[in-house]
């Protein structure tokens, strides 16, 4: 069988950074073809080529046989080439109908036809088995794996030749993500060609055929993946042989002084007298089905969502935190898992989203308000270091970093500031397997430095790898805490609200 596409000899440099180095890649129709590798393997780099946000330095791109240029992204979607990034480039004050029919709008002589917009928005989502959303609402009410959905939808709705989908599923629950595949299956059936790039490899060896696994601008195996298990996907990734992180399962301390107390706290219809206790020295999971309010809590703990009632105690006092501001200083910091929207400041420099929120300790003197910028970096380079933050220097802006690094940027942020009790809403999501490896031993030594950590995470793999404890969450309260060891069936049946076997 021919390819639909062929790439052949791809290469791409950057200043100082040679990206791709005569890279081949092939789809077939009707195959589910996953890009594999670490962050900065080059695999986004290749697909950005292929959807015209790059142009290629060397290389032949051919689609049914015939050599094609393409230049920008209208030359890739006149071709039949869609993508769906993992940054979602919806408008939030738009519909989604508004959203999917953007620049292409329907129009009755020269007003906007929304209702005709509406209406074939709606179609579009019963045709692709999503419910739950309305095409006449605003996109901002909706949570992210539904943004996330609605971004799907708005490509699929050009009927493209060729999808290619970064990191569809790291915002998306069992669930969402089984009704994703639902609907690539069915584009399978269609003959259309499907790119599938992840840092799930359990995903990866489900869903999809084959895969190309690339490290560091290169292609090192094009597998079938009824013939690879995930060691040797990593394997290939890494170079050799991957290493499984342990972990040590630190026991509770009954006599010990929680670090930090949630107690009874309420939101109407959200949150249902949640309480927990936080130790120092401890990693603590926290794990429910979508909207059980695990991450609700924490945002309530953070001062980013005001509770009807409740109590919080840190080290043992009550504390009245209204916002963000008020919980660091209380010695707590939250990582989400929007990095970019909610953690970083892209433009500015690694040094900057290091100090920004420490800059007061920094002054010459309480009556010489100068900021000693020798000490700012010197401390933020230490940090930096601590974390082994791969860059070229302090100075470079963080949105050079890859996803990986800049989550251990945020954490270094948070070190600097000294906090007690560190926060982590999926921390790993959106990073590859190598880095992922590299937060966990990082919390791990967090956890053996005093701090107290608290991970918040959809993956019960991520969960049971990390935790001491685990708390797992149902309808806005905590329905079980689960003390050492469990196993992946037993903790997924406590989430979905079942008691567990024996």
């Amino acid at each position: 069988m021919d390819p639909v596409l062929e790439m052949r000899g791809i290469s791409k440099r950057f200043p100082g950074v040679q990206a791709l180095d005569h890279v081949d890649f092939k789809l077939y129709s009707g195959e589910i073809t996953s890009i594999i590798g670490q962050n900065g393997a080059g695999k986004s780099t290749l697909m950005k080529i292929l959807s015209g946000n790059y142009q290629k330095d060397e290389g032949t791109i051919l689609i049914h046989g015939k050599e094609v240029e393409i230049n920008n992204t209208a030359d890739a979607a006149r071709l039949g080439i869609g993508i769906v990034y993992q940054e979602l480039s919806l408008l939030n004050n738009l519909t989604v109908a508004e959203n999917i029919f953007l620049g292409r709008e329907i129009v009755n002589g020269i007003r906007l036809d929304n209702k005709k917009m509406n209406a074939l928005a709606e179609q579009y989502l019963r045709e692709f088995g999503i419910e739950n959303i309305e095409a006449n609402k605003n996109v901002e009410i909706y949570p992210l794996a539904k943004q996330q959905l609605i971004e799907i939808v708005k490509v699929l709705s050009h009927k493209p030749d060729i999808l290619i989908l970064d990191e569809p599923t790291a915002a998306l629950t069992n669930e969402d993500t089984e009704r994703l595949f639902r609907i690539l299956f069915r584009l399978k059936e269609q003959g259309i060609c499907v790119v599938f790039i992840s840092h799930r490899l359990g995903e990866i060896k489900r869903y999809c055929d084959s895969g190309t696994i690339m490290m560091n601008g290169r292609v090192t195996a094009n597998v079938r993946m009824e013939d690879v298990d995930e060691l040797k996907i990593i394997e290939y990734m890494l170079g050799d042989s991957f290493n499984a992180y342990e972990k040590e399962i630190m026991e509770t301390d009954r006599n010990a002084q929680p670090v930090l107390e949630l107690r009874d706290i309420r939101l109407k219809d959200r949150l249902d007298g949640a309480s927990c206790k936080i130790y120092k020295g401890q990693i603590t999971g926290f794990v429910g089905l979508l909207g059980a309010g695990q991450d609700l809590l924490w945002r309530v703990a953070y001062g980013a969502v005001r509770a009807d009632s409740g109590e919080i105690l840190v080290n043992g006092k009550s504390e009245k935190i209204k916002n963000p501001a008020q919980a660091v200083r209380c010695g707590i910091g939250l990582l989400t898992e929007n990095r970019k929207e909610e953690g970083l400041f892209a433009e500015m420099s690694v040094l900057d989203n290091i100090a920004l929120p420490s800059l007061r300790f920094f002054k010459f003197s309480p009556f010489f308000p100068f900021l000693n910028y020798r000490r700012i970096r010197e401390k933020s380079t230490a940090y930096s270091d601590k974390l082994a933050v791969k860059m070229s220097g302090i100075n470079t802006k963080v949105q050079f970093l890859s996803g990986g690094n800049q989550q251990k940027a945020i954490v270094s942020r948070w070190l600097l500031r000294n906090l007690d009790v560190l926060v982590f809403i999926e921390p790993t999501r959106g990073v590859d397997v190598g880095a992922k490896a590299e937060i966990y031993k990082i919390l791990e030594e967090l956890a053996g430095e005093g701090k107290a950590i608290v991970v918040i995470s959809t993956d019960t793999t991520e969960i049971l790898q990390l935790s001491d404890r685990i708390f797992v969450m149902c309808q806005g309260k905590v329905s079980n805490i689960i003390e050492g060891k469990t196993d992946e069936e037993t903790l997924a049946r406590l989430i979905q609200g079942k008691e567990a076997t024996v």
